[in-house]
């Protein structure tokens, strides 16, 4: 348990981790390209760790440690028995194995953690199906583990999907199409978290790649896929919550490492803040938000950047009016049921939400009383919930460990913000 106080003002220089993002399809990119890749700056947590022994699972050569910078090289064994890839609790991971692996040669059982087995992927191997890949539910139709016979295929395939529920999904499958000689055409259906498809494609034309969007159909062309060495840019999702505690104390946070502009949806963080009411100053070196008193409440569309919504309802109680966050059905298939995990840890802090089927309407205030809150296994909750006790005060936070997932380091930088904020 991590119990946080609260805080006064909070002002402090940061350095934002790599993004997982970024660093997830870095790692398979590396694998699917020719010859060795270097990713640089790849960040070290559970779900890349997981997509890393993923690889050596399935064969590639693997040398160097996330800090050195890891070097993926040429698949070096394949067996003719199936291969079980466990993935824990990596959405991307698992949604981008999936459409991967169908193209690749060898038979592959893809597992992840219990929670993992109740996300949806339906829509993507309904996809893959109808395209002739070879892909079996082990257990219950339209959820994981998967038994995956892959092959080689031509590509030429013209395909539509719906990805409202995820857009990795879309991404899985213009990643696998990369790898195709006669290339993929998608056409979405519909569309959540739209951003991630541009971190998608700008991570595949840093490889050689040949994307083309136009409005909801993008079209992937197959080209040489190489790259010596690739560096992985800083995660905004992550850089959220010191820019939250800025707001919720009063502060200013610094925080450096992340690139402006970016493809990353969850930079739209910024223009939330200010319309809040706090003051956001960027230039070369660092980002830099300013809590300038009371914040203002206000109807957020959060579609395009759903990590944030955690943080950004943590700090929502501290508003002078009610905060709607709406258009964000699909945080129900994250980690956890994430509207239903805010609105349940947000009632423990004493604050009134309404709760609805895409959105939350969360009014001011909140009471202070001591309160544990539970993370229901989800990063996010626990981060987000910290910024709110730094503001509320008497917060503990259960199972502070889950942080792993994207950020491990996320508590010992806490500490050193309060400690340089003394």
């Amino acid at each position: 348990m991590k119990i946080i106080a609260k805080q006064q003002t909070l002002n402090a220089t940061v350095t934002a981790p790599p993004s997982k993002s970024y660093s997830v399809r870095a790692l398979l990119l590396g694998a699917m390209a020719e010859g060795t890749t270097t990713i640089m700056n790849c960040l070290d947590a559970d779900d890349t760790r997981y997509a890393l022994e993923a690889l050596r699972t399935i064969g590639f050569g693997i040398e160097g440690t996330f800090k050195s910078g890891v070097t993926i090289g040429p698949r070096l064994s394949m067996s003719a028995n199936d291969v079980e890839v466990f993935v824990g609790n990596a959405g991307t991971a698992m949604r981008f194995l999936t459409g991967w692996l169908a193209f690749t040669p060898g038979r592959f059982v893809l597992r992840g953690e219990a929670r993992m087995h109740e996300r949806p992927i339906g829509d993507l191997v309904d996809v893959l199906l109808s395209i002739g890949a070879e892909v079996e539910y082990v257990e219950r139709e339209g959820y994981p583990p998967l038994r995956i016979r892959g092959k080689k295929m031509r590509g030429g395939f013209d395909v539509a999907i719906a990805a409202d529920t995820s857009s990795q999904f879309a991404s899985s499958l213009m990643m696998a199409g990369a790898t195709l000689p006669d290339g993929l055409t998608l056409r979405l259906t519909s569309l959540a978290s739209a951003p991630y498809l541009d971190i998608t494609a700008s991570v595949l034309a840093a490889f050689g790649a040949d994307v083309k969007r136009d409005g909801n159909v993008i079209r992937v062309r197959a080209a040489k896929l190489h790259r010596d060495a690739y560096r992985v840019e800083g995660d905004y999702s992550s850089a959220s919550y010191w820019f939250a505690a800025a707001a919720a104390t009063g502060g200013t946070m610094r925080v450096r490492g992340l690139a402006y502009p970016t493809a990353q949806g969850d930079a739209a963080f910024l223009d939330i803040l200010s319309a809040m009411g706090c003051k956001v100053a960027i230039d070369a070196d660092e980002i830099a938000v300013s809590g300038m008193g009371t914040l203002n409440g206000g109807r957020f569309d959060c579609n395009a950047c759903p990590d944030i919504v955690p943080t950004l309802a943590a700090i929502a109680p501290l508003a002078s009016s009610p905060v709607e966050i709406v258009n964000v059905a699909n945080l129900r298939v994250k980690e956890s049921d994430r509207l239903a995990t805010v609105t349940s840890e947000l009632r423990r802090l004493g604050a009134a939400v309404e709760e609805r089927p895409d959105s939350l309407l969360i009014q001011p205030g909140w009471t202070s009383e001591p309160v544990t809150v539970a993370t229901h296994n989800d990063h996010r909750i626990a981060m987000a919930f910290a910024i709110a006790g730094l503001a509320r005060g008497n917060v503990t936070i259960a199972d502070e460990q889950v942080v792993s997932k994207s950020y491990p380091r996320f508590w010992k930088t806490l500490d050193e913000v309060i400690t340089s904020s003394s």
